[in-house]
């Protein structure tokens, strides 16, 4: 029997892997000992490593290759012996590799049985002893052999074994940190972001950058290629979605009153943008695109992309060749050059480095790959950074995004302004092939039957995200808003227009988003963000902005959109209405070239889609309220405009109209969209009222009850609140008792922790946030006061509700 080492498994081995006499007996001691402590302590063995060595050998597995293996390298670990780790973990990645390897799913799922996570985070954290300088290259090699082989195989666990592994990393706080300190390493950088990534995207909360020693300087140390890289890691930590929960009503509240004011997001928000220079950085990696992106899809674009590969790879090879004899130097654990190196480059480099590599196997020269890209990034052989770094666009434009929606949006927005983002985004729209891609009603994607999504169609959809929240702001943008409608100026633009216009103006960002906007079809992938971009920088825009938008046909598109019905998308009507309302806001000549097109059955067919769909469409018809008060306290006086008996806006004579459904009386002389709303207001305030359920409001439909306050607050100005309440009262009080609780949820929406949706609602629709709050305090007064909604009910039921629910306001 050889000399004994301690594995860690309760019991000992001997070198040859055989037990010593008696261990049957002390191996059933021991299991007794580890279920007796499982059982005072509630704390068992999370894997099977943990038990005693003769059971943890005995155990049948499907895999049985793998028990030995994860035996063979805690032996290692504990033992500090590199060269011995280094072929063991070259085993390990053999047997749990993809590659030419059918039972590799089922070799990891042992592996982790086997407690072989637990004992890679070992090996990957362990600190061996650093011999002299005479085997300091040798030992360096296979260290960060360890170290990456470690970050790689963890990874894959992680994608493949899901809640196995990753749950447990991204618990660990100290696991986290030292993940982060490895990216200052160039040679274990690329492995540490791709375990960081998955890690982090599988937390619960949002991990705080803070927490990183010194994270500034971390990322101002990146080269452009890592910058790119790291962005999928920010992209990660940088985003909060939304609580799209489907809680009730009280839940939702709950929660939003407990809602903290700074959120982790917003905290790392700060944290990027107090690194130097990182904005200017981020659009410069916009930049480094060498490649078109071509139409997803199509055969042509696969075999280019094949083709683009394989000479990219060749490119790689023909680089790795040169680096093998031009750079005599390797970097150790810490970044600096081995000594043993240094010096010999400029006398002889090739002998010298031969020799040093002659005495390493084939697994030591796998490290030397991880050397490639430092010295791509370093000197002029950029061109495969260049793709490299192109091929995060998609993160980079997400990080983007996300900084430009925050609390410092402001900020944000104009620094990109003036680092020339719009110029970087123009370029890039002429590069994206923006043909309609025909949905495939077999085709199964990410996001089940007919889903159509892939990374080209990420890349464009982050793309229009990034302008949508450029342009998108509680305060007037109007200046950087103006860069959306001026023709690129870079030089790259004007060799390209040169080239394929022969001299023509091109058109400003916002004029071809238009244009490919009219030309998507409905089920489009891309037609929701397209709107949104456009909406966005419609919302506040003067009456010029709205004319250059209108000048590309978007008013008699979307008419035909509404009218065509069978709408294929589920929110292709209300992205028609949004739009079409923020085009005719508050802008004269527009409203009546809307009326002019709405002639005969065509306006028949738009009141009944809007009538019918007021979830959709209410937001349409606030901008018609809007603009209509508007223009009669503009003292607008046009042919149709103002030159009704019943006036432009609400009058009692117009409630009485549609006590039996949604009357219209056509008049040519009136503006028959005005019309409609005076003779149906009635009705359509109760149908807002109704349509939405107090178990149904969230932060997506609460603009019905926005368009239904506007009314209000237009009838109270005009001093016929009362008259109204008493015609709702009449008809239902259920109606008026269950709008009471969705007010008191308007309420806990835009005072606890809402103040941003408060100053948008203002913003967008002109009326001071004070004038909001009088008229949901008026409408939830006690009921002895005549203004609320519950006045004179004579139900005792309807008392007790009423004395239940009411608050001072």
């Amino acid at each position: 029997m050889g000399s004994e080492q301690p594995c860690g498994y309760g019991s000992r081995i001997d070198d040859e892997g055989g037990t010593g006499n008696g261990l049957q007996q002390v191996s059933n001691k021991a299991m007794l000992k580890v279920l007796f402590r499982a059982q005072i302590t509630g704390k068992g063995s999370r894997s099977l490593r943990q038990l005693p060595s003769a059971v943890y050998g005995r155990l049948e597995s499907r895999a049985p290759d793998i028990a030995p293996l994860c035996i063979e390298l805690e032996s290692a670990v504990v033992a500090y012996d590199v060269d011995s780790c280094q072929e063991v973990m070259s085993k390990v990645a053999q047997s749990l590799c993809e590659w030419n390897n059918d039972g590799y799913q089922l070799n990891r799922e042992s592996f982790v049985l086997f407690g072989g996570d637990i004992m890679l985070l070992r090996a990957l954290f362990c600190k061996f002893p650093s011999p002299d300088n005479a085997e300091k290259l040798r030992f360096t090699v296979k260290v960060l052999y360890i170290r990456n082989e470690c970050l790689s195989i963890l990874r894959e666990l992680c994608s493949t074994l899901h809640l196995t592994v990753i749950e447990h990393l991204a618990a660990d706080k100290k696991f986290l940190v030292k993940l982060f300190g490895m990216m200052r390493f160039h040679n274990t950088f690329n492995n540490a972001v791709n375990l960081a990534e998955e890690v982090l995207a599988t937390r619960q909360d949002t991990w705080l950058v803070q927490d990183v020693p010194n994270f500034t300087s971390l990322v101002s140390n990146f080269s452009s290629r890592q910058l790119a890289s790291f962005c999928r890691v920010l992209a990660v930590v940088v985003f909060e979605p939304e609580d799209r929960s489907t809680d009730s009503c009280v839940q939702q509240q709950k929660a939003r009153f407990e809602e903290a004011e700074w959120t982790a997001a917003d905290k790392n928000h700060e944290a990027v943008l107090f690194i130097p220079d990182i904005l200017s950085r981020l659009v410069k990696l916009l930049t480094l695109d060498k490649v078109s992106f071509n139409r997803e899809g199509s055969p042509s674009s696969e075999l280019s992309e094949l083709t683009a590969a394989l000479s990219m790879r060749g490119t790689l090879e023909r680089m790795y060749h040169a680096f093998r004899v031009t750079r005599a130097q390797l970097l150790d654990e810490t970044g600096a050059v081995i000594s043993q190196l240094a010096g010999r480059q400029r006398s002889d480099p090739v002998p010298h480095l031969q020799q040093e590599r002659a005495g390493l196997s084939l697994s030591d020269e796998r490290i030397l790959d991880w050397n490639i890209i430092t010295f791509l990034d370093r000197t002029a052989l950029s061109t495969g950074v260049v793709h490299l770094a192109a091929s995060h666009h998609v993160e980079v434009l997400f990080v983007l995004c996300a900084l430009c929606g925050g609390k410092r949006r402001e900020q944000v927005q104009n620094s990109l302004a003036e680092l020339g983002l719009i110029n970087v985004l123009n370029d890039m729209f002429d590069k994206l092939d923006w043909v309609p891609t025909p949905s495939r009603a077999h085709s199964r994607g990410i996001h089940g039957l007919g889903c159509v999504c892939n990374p080209k169609s990420a890349l464009k959809i982050q793309y229009l995200r990034l302008i949508h929240n450029f342009c998108d702001r509680d305060s007037c943008n109007r200046t950087n808003k103006q860069l959306l409608l001026v023709p690129s100026v870079s030089k790259e633009s004007f060799s390209f227009w040169s080239k394929n216009n022969e001299g023509k103006e091109s058109d400003g960002l916002m004029v071809k988003i238009l244009k490919i906007l009219v030309k998507e079809p409905s089920d489009s992938l891309y037609r929701f963000w397209l709107a949104s971009c456009v909406e966005a920088f419609l919302r506040g825009a003067d009456h010029k902005d709205q004319e250059v938008v209108a000048s590309t046909g978007l008013m008699e598109h979307l008419l035909q959109e509404i009218l065509q019905g069978g709408f294929r998308c589920a929110t292709s009507l209300q992205i028609n209405f949004d739009l079409l309302g923020e085009l005719i806001k508050f802008n004269k000549s527009l409203f009546q070239r809307l009326d002019r097109l709405l002639t005969g059955a065509k306006f028949d067919q738009f009141v009944e889609v809007l009538v019918t769909n007021l979830v959709d469409s209410n937001v349409f018809i606030r901008s018609v309220v809007l603009s209509l008060d508007y223009f009669k306290r503009s003292q607008v006086h046009t042919t149709g405009l103002g030159s009704s008996p019943h006036g432009c806006f609400l009058k009692e004579t117009s409630m009485r109209k549609d006590d039996h459904g949604f009357g219209f009386r056509e008049d040519v002389d009136y503006c028959k969209i005005a019309t409609f709303v005076s003779h149906n207001t009635l009705r359509l305030l109760k149908n807002l009222m109704c349509a939405v359920r107090l178990d149904d409001i969230n932060q997506d439909n609460i603009c019905v009850l926005n368009t239904a306050l506007i009314i209000f607050i237009f009838l109270e100005r005009n001093g016929e609140l009362q008259i109204y309440l008493q015609a709702l009262r009449s008809d239902d009080v259920r109606v008026l008792q269950t709008f009471r609780s969705l007010l008191e949820f308007w309420r806990s929406y835009y005072l606890r922790k809402r103040g941003r949706e408060g100053v948008s609602l203002q913003y967008s629709t002109q009326l001071p946030f004070s004038d909001w709050l009088h008229i949901v305090d008026l409408l939830c007064s006690h009921p002895d006061s005549p203004c609320s909604l519950l006045y004179g009910s004579s139900a005792n039921l309807q008392h007790d509700l009423c004395d239940s629910m009411w608050t001072p306001a």
